[in-house]
């Protein structure tokens, strides 16, 4: 097979990358004990929802018993559990996850591999491309607990089947993308919004039709001393910025009215937008009045009528979910101010270097920045061909011929059919506008990304520039407000330069043309993207839940208890262990944690016996609601860990009608003595 050896290649590196994983795939899963455990417990519930008739995978009381939760806006991963469930029944739901994660690392890397190559038909720029989107040091952050994220295969697959659908007579193109959208319905939400984002920039950019272009305004006495006013009150309000800056400010009483002056943001949002009335006096929108490419046009809506009606189609169990949800009023949504948004990556990030290092995590401690969800690093050398790329723009639309390059992938190309010379000079005219063209919607795709990875606000070393970006409209935007993280979308921005950098090397120019240079520069991405040895949670199976396990049906509460999720800090314990010994025990689990919580959930649980007292005291709360036994209470077992639980929780439980039936040196398992409904 002519890519069998870059195929090779990428299954290496999956395993080096993540090494050493491929060493612990029975008894450890990646990064620090967290959310990571929320992923295998997907695994297990959908074999368990297989094999008990009556079962809905995303509707549970597992979780949250007696009252349980929906899993349908939460990170479900229900396509590779069903993988779990079935291709990898024989082996554990942990060694399953971490195939899995393997399994994702080398399809990113191949995904990415062939849309280069149908872009490039360079097959070391290709490989370039691969290692830069299949290595990203965003993919090597989320691999410390996001799971469902590493499986970011699903964006490039995705724009090579659009890429082929928009030149094809044919919609079979189409209906593969429509059939990876509806996977990653069932993989990763967030890549969801991305496809759909994706889709749309990709689809203006190939239709190439503008109605507004800017021209230059003609400068009347009127603009002239409109923009001196301006440029004077923003040296004004520079000013009144610097003295907020370097005195604190001070709080100023207008009548009544309380103002507060202590933070330079909103003078600085006045600065940005006198600077764009600035520039609004300076250049005008107007009608182009050119026609639509109707041809192309027709294409657009018929790629995206495909598209969308397969995506409908096999997703309707999702959005029959997502429906019910809504009209019950428990679809829960992110709910934050503008200038609590979640922040976005810093302007700096691309300069800070890789974000996992000790000496660099220093850096983002400092400016309060996130390693994990602002992630900017993008490596020196492909930086270097992004750059070489756009000022060299013309010369690569001249080198690269609707995707097939003039020069050969080993060494300089025989005569034939791809060959410029081949073709009369207004055909090769309109190959080399053809591949111009394409590389500007792949510019395009980058900056969409890169824009909305900056965030609701522009940062820049951590401080708030007052700046307000098109991402800050999202939270208004149904279900796209819940891909709640900016910086995430740097994964778009990491596919548009895997494209652009493999198209680059490819191009044969400057002193990277020879292979032993390209080979050179995939080895020095790859040495920059470095992610191993990475660090592992070690999984063990206690022996008070394999006694658990063998123990009669019965809700369990974890003691210390707690609930929790991923909008918020959560009530009572955090330890999110419990979601991996749910795996071992097999039992229903009172409390526990989710990427959406109930609304109600804290209410619930305080109103209940047993569970209400154990979550305030968990919560650092004295217990002032008298006893009410513990009728009613959801708790058939409690798992007591000794060395975690306060004094306060230990002499509660001690005051409750349990009998201590096992235990081991950290837990003791109790069984509650009471005439509640048995859970199942």
């Amino acid at each position: 097979m002519k890519h069998s050896g870059p195929l090779a290649l990428f299954a290496a590196l999956a395993i080096a990358w993540t090494w050493p994983l491929a060493a612990h795939l029975r008894d450890a899963i990646p990064g620090g004990p967290g959310d990571n455990y929320s992923f295998v417990w997907n695994l297990w519930w959908m074999r368990h929802v297989l094999s008990t008739p009556g079962l809905a995978y995303f509707h549970t009381d597992y979780l949250f018993y007696p009252f349980g939760t929906t899993i349908a806006d939460h990170p479900h991963t229900a396509l590779p559990a069903i993988v779990a469930a079935t291709l990898l029944k024989r082996t554990s739901v942990v060694t399953a996850q971490n195939v899995l994660l393997l399994s994702y690392v080398f399809a990113n890397m191949a995904c990415a591999y062939a849309l280069v190559w149908a872009v490039a038909r360079h097959r070391r720029g290709a490989i370039l491309g691969g290692v830069i989107f299949g290595l990203s040091p965003y993919l090597a952050s989320h691999l410390l607990g996001h799971f469902d994220l590493i499986a970011a295969w699903v964006l490039p697959l995705f724009a090579l089947m659009v890429r082929r659908q928009v030149t094809s007579t044919s919609n079979r193109w189409a209906i593969g993308a429509g059939i990876v959208f509806v996977a990653t319905a069932y993989t990763a939400y967030y890549y969801v919004v991305y496809l759909g984002f994706f889709l749309a920039v990709y689809l203006i950019a190939w239709l190439g039709w503008s109605p507004v272009r800017w021209s230059r305004r003609t400068q009347t006495a009127a603009l002239r001393r409109t923009r001196g006013a301006l440029a004077v009150l923003m040296i004004l309000l520079a000013g009144v910025a610097a003295w907020i800056v370097t005195t604190g400010g001070r709080t100023v009483m207008l009548g009544t009215i309380v103002l507060s002056i202590r933070t330079p943001q909103n003078v600085l949002t006045g600065i940005w937008l006198c600077a764009i009335v600035y520039a609004l006096c300076l250049w005008r929108p107007a009608l182009t009045h050119a026609p639509m490419p109707v041809d192309r046009a027709r294409r657009v809506v018929t790629t995206a009528s495909w598209i969308a009606a397969v995506f409908i189609l096999g997703a309707t169990p999702l959005l029959w979910q997502a429906a019910q949800l809504v009209t019950r009023g428990e679809y829960v949504t992110p709910a934050y101010q503008w200038r609590s948004a979640p922040r976005g990556v810093d302007l700096i990030a691309p300069l800070l270097g890789p974000p996992l290092t000790k000496w660099t995590s220093r850096i983002y401690a400092a400016t309060r920045m996130d390693r994990i969800e602002a992630v900017g690093w993008m490596g020196i050398v492909p930086l270097i061909l992004l750059v070489s790329a756009l000022a060299h723009r013309e010369r690569t639309s001249r080198t690269y011929v609707r995707g097939v390059p003039l020069q050969a992938d080993h060494g300089p190309a025989k005569a034939g059919p791809h060959e410029a010379s081949d073709h009369g000079p207004a055909e090769a005219g309109a190959r080399e506008a053809s591949a111009a063209e394409e590389l500007h919607i792949w510019r395009m795709v980058a900056a969409g990304f890169a824009i909305w990875a900056l965030g609701p606000i522009l940062t820049i070393g951590g401080f708030d520039t007052g700046l307000k970006l098109p991402a800050i409209l999202l939270r208004y935007v149904p279900f796209v407000a819940n891909a709640r993280m900016p910086g995430r979308a740097i994964v778009g921005l990491f596919m548009a330069l895997a494209v652009l950098a493999g198209v680059e090397l490819g191009s044969g120019r400057r002193w990277w043309r020879t292979p032993l240079a390209q080979w050179l520069i995939i080895a020095i991405v790859a040495f920059e993207y470095w992610d191993g040895p990475i660090p592992l949670t070690t999984l063990d199976r206690p022996a008070a839940y394999q006694m658990l396990a063998a123990a009669p049906p019965g809700a369990v509460c974890e003691v210390p208890f707690g609930i929790g999720d991923g909008l918020s800090t959560g009530v009572g314990s955090q330890d999110r262990a419990a979601l991996y010994y749910a795996t071992v025990h097999e039992h229903p689990l009172a409390g526990g944690y989710i990427g959406r919580m109930p609304a109600d959930a804290a209410r619930r649980y305080e109103a209940m016996a047993i569970a209400g007292t154990l979550l305030r005291l968990s919560d650092g709360r004295a217990d002032a609601a008298p006893e009410s036994g513990v009728s009613g209470s959801p708790c058939a077992y409690l798992v007591v860990n000794r060395a975690a639980a306060s004094s306060a929780l230990r002499a509660y439980v001690e005051r409750l009608p349990v009998e201590r039936i096992g235990g081991d040196t950290e837990r003791d398992l109790y069984r509650v003595n009471s005439t509640h409904e048995t859970a199942r």
